[in-house]
């Protein structure tokens, strides 16, 4: 298409001037004076060049030669854009095969959206040679300068990125920065390599201004049906520790962490897994910041999965890396199994039945050894009576055994032997009964739930008996767990004697998701005598603690949840809790509160108190601002932690900047500040918008 045409049949030449255009092979080519030699299929075109790629990519040009069906050729005064929003300028460049573009005296740069006052963009790549090898994804630089709004900051002879159309290509990743009260000043550079579809690798650096630099390492690979994660680090450096306790500096030591993981599906019944966590030394991984565990927790298992049953088998080893705390010296366990199984729905007398069986084996280098092997039978069935009464029978019969070696003398009754075995056994029933009131409305529904049950079981003294205590001692009632039939953790312990408990529930319910509810429970021991529970827990007494929770949400911007325990005598607050956000679009805002009280006649002779805020706020589309503060209030009142940060993400731009104080530092225990910085180029290592 042309305003003039003009065919020499002795040169074989077609000339067409005026609003030229030519389409070939899905490429268009728009210019104000195009020739076309038929016989060497050449097309040469001045004026206006415009030549528009398959893929969408734009090039304009003050003159193109062109053949091979105008994948080849010679370009001058080029501006390409990308389809991708990059851009390349060029004073000549020349075009080898369909993909392959080598430009001279150019310059690349993915922001076309953002530019300075002066039309420089935030940042560009200029060089002597340019070639893009868009099959490779691949730009690749000779005697390159790095800008910054249009400000030379980096000089190299060579340099190669991706162009970004693809997920995942070799490269360095984009640094981090920023500064540590006893590491100073830290930088961080990885290298992602990117191995096959099946597998990479990220390998890097950690160097730090007062210790030796730190080697890091992580490699990922999927299978047919599995798939295998491992992580870690090595370095040389002093540490501190505690000999006849003296504070001693240990010299360049060798010091590291490994942690990995792999998942394998064997079919659609069985699986496997495993998990590996330890470091050289128990301040590692807070020093340098790659993990706040407490106790690190090495796991190899395997699973079944059959209708409505389960099995399990696990062996487990622990390490405890808190530091400055008196450690007890963590089980192996080796190995646990885990059996469950569970019947059809109304099979049996209109209801459902269960089973389950377990065995424990835990080993110590230094302390108590156990076996225990449970087994348990229940069957349960739900009723609902035509007046709207909801009732559930739970009847169950349990038995347990115990070997112990090397017996933990303060949790032995008397009399007990060093080692030996312990059987108990523990029939109970367990009604619960409510009757929920319902009122719809015209925008909502308003409940009120009575709540009541009765557990009955005999006295089977696990008080006194001896029987160790591994997994049942971390007892909290609240109003999640007020009305299970065992609210003892884990295994180790049971709930015997009968006991009531009641409650009540109401609430408004929106038709649109807003709504509000208020619970408050008790149980009530018919024997005060034994009381299996410990102090502090709540269900220590006869009466328990009242417990209630009360919560609302409002179009999902707004949500409070307020949680407490009150003393079943005199009411007073045993421990409670708030945590609540608020969205307003622009500012988001959240906080929690924690109060426990001090526990008479325990090791915790304090009340705990502390307030936890965190608000977050949109400058603009672009810019965001974050801060965070955690305030102790209780014996020992004051500031904790605190944080101030920013973010900025553009389309081509985006890094952030975190300022931390912490008051008691995990390693030493000395205050510490922390500043942290990232820097994420298109094209040269990103990373996300994380609200």
């Amino acid at each position: 298409m042309a305003d003039n045409l003009q065919h020499d049949d002795k040169s074989g030449t077609v000339t067409a001037s005026g609003n030229v255009e030519l389409t070939q092979s899905g490429r268009t080519l728009r210019a104000d004076l195009v020739r076309y030699n038929l016989k060497a299929d050449t097309v040469t075109a001045q004026g206006h060049v415009v030549l528009t790629d398959i893929n969408g990519d734009v090039h304009f040009a003050d003159e193109v030669q062109l053949n091979n069906e105008m994948q080849s050729g010679f370009i001058r005064g080029l501006h390409s854009y990308l389809a991708d929003g990059g851009e390349f300028v060029a004073s000549e460049g020349e075009r080898s095969g369909e993909k392959l573009l080598t430009m001279h005296n150019a310059s690349y740069t993915p922001c076309h959206c953002e530019q300075d006052k002066e039309g420089n963009p935030v940042w560009q790549i200029k060089a002597k040679e340019v070639t893009y090898d868009e099959p490779a994804h691949k730009i690749k630089y000779k005697n390159a300068s790095f800008e910054m709004f249009g400000v030379p900051v980096l000089w190299t002879p060579f340099l190669s990125h991706s162009d970004g159309k693809i997920k995942r290509k070799s490269g360095l990743l984009a640094p981090e920065a920023g500064y540590d009260s006893q590491l100073g000043v830290v930088v961080t550079q990885n290298y992602y390599w990117d191995i096959a579809p099946d597998k990479d690798a990220t390998l890097g650096t950690m160097l730090t201004t007062r210790e030796a630099p730190v080697a890091l390492a992580e490699y990922r690979q999927r299978f047919a049906q599995a798939d295998l994660k491992i992580e870690g680090s090595a370095t040389k450096s002093d540490r501190s520790d505690s000999v006849a306790g003296q504070e001693v500096i240990t010299d360049e030591e060798f010091r590291g962490h490994v942690f990995a993981n792999s998942r394998w599906s064997i079919n659609e019944k069985w699986r496997a897994g495993l998990n590996i966590e330890a470091a050289t030394d128990d301040q590692y991984l807070r020093q340098y910041d790659f993990s706040n565990k407490d106790v690190l927790e090495n796991e190899l298992f395997v699973e079944r999965f059959s209708g409505r049953n389960y099995a399990v088998g696990r062996v487990l080893a622990f390490q405890d890396v808190r530091v400055e705390e008196e450690r007890t010296d963590q089980p192996n366990v080796l190995p646990e199994v885990e059996l469950n199984f569970t019947g059809e729905p109304n099979a049996m007398l209109g209801g459902r039945w269960d089973a389950k069986a377990s065995t424990l084996a835990l080993q110590r280098d230094d302390g108590q050894d156990m076996t225990r092997i449970v087994g348990k039978l229940g069957w349960q069935r739900r009723e609902e009576t035509d007046f709207g009464l909801v009732s559930t029978l739970d009847l169950s019969v349990r038995g347990d055994a115990y070997y112990v070696r090397d017996r933990d003398v303060a949790t032995a009754g008397s009399g007990r032997s060093n080692e030996g075995t312990d059987i108990r056994v523990l029939p109970q029933a367990h009604l619960v009964s409510s009757y929920p009131l319902v009122k719809p409305m015209e925008t909502m529904q308003a409940v009120i739930e009575p709540i009541a049950a009765l557990t009955v079981a005999p006295d089977i003294n696990d008080v006194d008996s001896g029987t160790p205590n591994e997994d049942s001692q971390d007892v909290q009632v609240d109003a999640s767990n007020i009305f299970e039939p065992n609210r003892f953790p884990g295994e180790d312990r049971l709930e015997d004697r009968s006991r009531v408990t009641y409650g009540v529930r109401t609430g408004l319910y929106g038709y649109e998701g807003s709504h509000g509810d208020i619970f408050v429970g008790q149980s009530y021991r018919f024997n005060e005598k034994d009381n299996p529970f410990p102090v502090g827990s709540g269900l220590d007494r006869q009466e328990s603690d009242w417990v209630g929770q009360i919560a609302g949400v409002y179009k999902d911007r707004f949500g409070a949840n307020f949680r407490f325990q009150l003393n079943g005598n005199d009411f007073s607050s045993q421990r409670h809790e708030v945590d609540g956000y608020a969205d307003f679009g622009r500012l988001d805002l959240s906080t929690r509160y924690l109060f426990a009280s001090s526990l008479e006649g325990t090791d915790i002779n304090e009340s705990r108190e502390q307030i936890y805020g965190r608000v977050s706020y949109d400058l603009t589309k672009s810019w965001r601002v974050r801060s965070a503060v955690r305030e102790d209030l209780g014996e020992n009142p004051g500031l904790r932690e605190a944080s101030f940060g920013f973010d900025y993400f553009g389309c081509c731009l985006s890094f952030s900047g975190t300022v931390s104080r912490s008051i008691t530092s995990d390693v030493s225990g000395d205050s510490g500040t922390d500043v942290k910085f990232r820097i994420g180029l298109k094209g040269l290592g990103e990373f996300q918008n994380a609200q």
